[in-house]
């Protein structure tokens, strides 16, 4: 299960369920629901980690279940052992550092402002793209249409921000200084593709030499840390 799944944001937080960790981790569900209300029973503040909640099941009946934070999770994760449970819980603990930087990243103006930026910057990518997906089909490519996931991946990689195409929300985990060269990077592919075509070279060759100036672009940068997809 991708962990864009496993943690989402609710109630301004991020949070997963106890549905979701006991498929994760392939427990029981009525086991996890037991130490959930284990901890609720022992915890003297009345476990402000975990918010009850009901989903409908097969039968359309509705059954219990709980929300949980980060604390909530770790709480219960505890009991959770193996080499295989350890996994699970580094995952976790990735998705909810996703979702946290999501949250704080959306409460800062300067992010706000890069972020709007990038929008506009992506939109005027896309077109440009399409344009060269019909350059290079007129010139006889196949499957020029994967040009608009292979220049997108090429791009995310080349910065070090994911490790493969990633989903929708990635930009949102970024911060401002990410989302500047990403938005710097996307209007080079632009810019580079809008040249080649002007120019009449072959659709190939201007692919290429968009993937060399984004890579040259890089490489000027400094170093982020990777975000898996």
């Amino acid at each position: 299960m991708p962990e864009c799944k496993i943690v989402s944001i609710q109630h301004r937080e991020a949070m997963t369920t106890s549905l979701i960790v006991a498929e994760v981790f392939g427990k029981r569900h009525d086991r996890v629901l037991e130490a959930i209300r284990n901890f609720i029973a022992d915890l003297p503040e009345g476990a402000p980690f975990f918010r009850e909640t009901s989903y409908t099941d097969l039968s359309n009946r509705a059954q219990a279940a709980y929300e949980m934070n980060r604390d909530g999770f770790s709480l219960l994760a505890m009991g959770f052992t193996g080499k295989k449970a350890l996994g699970f819980k580094l995952k976790y603990i990735e998705a909810f550092n996703k979702m946290e930087r999501a949250l704080l990243n959306k409460n800062n103006l300067s992010w706000q402002h890069e972020r709007a930026i990038g929008k506009i910057g992506r939109r005027a990518e896309t077109d440009t793209i399409a344009r060269f997906v019909n350059y290079a089909t007129a010139q006889g490519s196949k499957s020029a249409k994967l040009y608009f996931m292979q220049i997108t991946k090429m791009t995310n990689q080349a910065l070090f921000m994911v490790s493969a195409t990633g989903p929708q929300s990635f930009r949102d985990t970024l911060d401002s200084m990410q989302l500047s060269f990403l938005t710097t990077a996307e209007h080079i592919i632009r810019q580079v593709l809008e040249d080649g075509m002007t120019a009449g070279l072959h659709y190939r060759d201007v692919y290429k030499l968009s993937r060399d100036k984004v890579l040259a672009f890089a490489e000027s940068l400094p170093r982020h840390r990777q975000i898996s997809a």
